[in-house]
């Protein structure tokens, strides 16, 4: 009898467990329906990696790509979003349509996994899409605007005349929203601060008038 290859055991183990990250296959929602399992070609861009399973990290304006910059003018592009506790704010001005779930499969264990990773607490995660309409050229640019830190975006391309959905974004192309933002001086601490200097000014002026 043949000997089996430990290697050819440890393979397709290792395949099995890479799938959460990769394999994220299609979720009718809203009035869309998938048009198949489709393949994994819309990518986000950002500023870096996470270092997660949901893989890009974004900032406040991000861009989606295509693989391979197929032309798909006449589709529509829709943003489907996961928020650890609310979603709130716009993509390009387009508020948010509530989802109950997810719309890809696969994809709520590794949103959950990364917010665990990245320190982000969620007790009620909050689920939607916004459709940003016609693909003009790629990249194509999104603005956030109002949305909150840990907010993870994928992106799915749809046919607007059939309601089909032709692609979606695997997970590990998929992004996070992580803003940072600069403390503003309240008007209080500024006048305080003002105060100071002209105190500090009348000082040293006293001192010059003394010399």
């Amino acid at each position: 009898m043949r000997a089996v290859s430990p290697l050819s055991i440890l393979f397709p183990l290792l395949l099995i467990a890479s799938l959460p990250s990769f394999a994220d296959s299609c979720s009718d929602f809203a009035s869309y329906t998938c048009s198949k399992s489709t393949p994994n070609v819309v990518h986000l861009q950002g500023t870096g990696t996470t270092g997660q399973s949901v893989g890009i990290l974004l900032s406040s304006t991000f861009t989606v790509t295509l693989e391979g910059n197929k032309s798909f003018a006449g589709d529509d592009l829709i943003i489907v979003a996961a928020a650890p506790n609310s979603l709130t704010g716009t993509l390009n001005g387009v508020s948010f349509s509530s989802l109950l779930s997810f719309p890809e499969h696969g994809a709520t264990g590794a949103i959950q996994d990364t917010w665990g990773g990245m320190g982000i607490l969620f007790s009620s995660p909050f689920y939607g899409y916004a459709n940003l309409g016609a693909i003009g050229s790629v990249p194509f640019s999104i603005t956030a605007k109002g949305v909150g830190n840990g907010t993870i975006f994928y992106a799915e391309i749809v046919n607007p005349q059939t309601g089909k959905v032709l692609y979606i974004t695997p997970n590990s192309e998929a992004g996070v929203l992580r803003i940072t933002t600069t403390a503003t001086p309240e008007p209080a601490s500024l006048a305080l601060f003002g105060t100071g200097l002209a105190g500090l000014g009348f000082i040293v002026r006293r001192k010059a008038t003394k010399a």
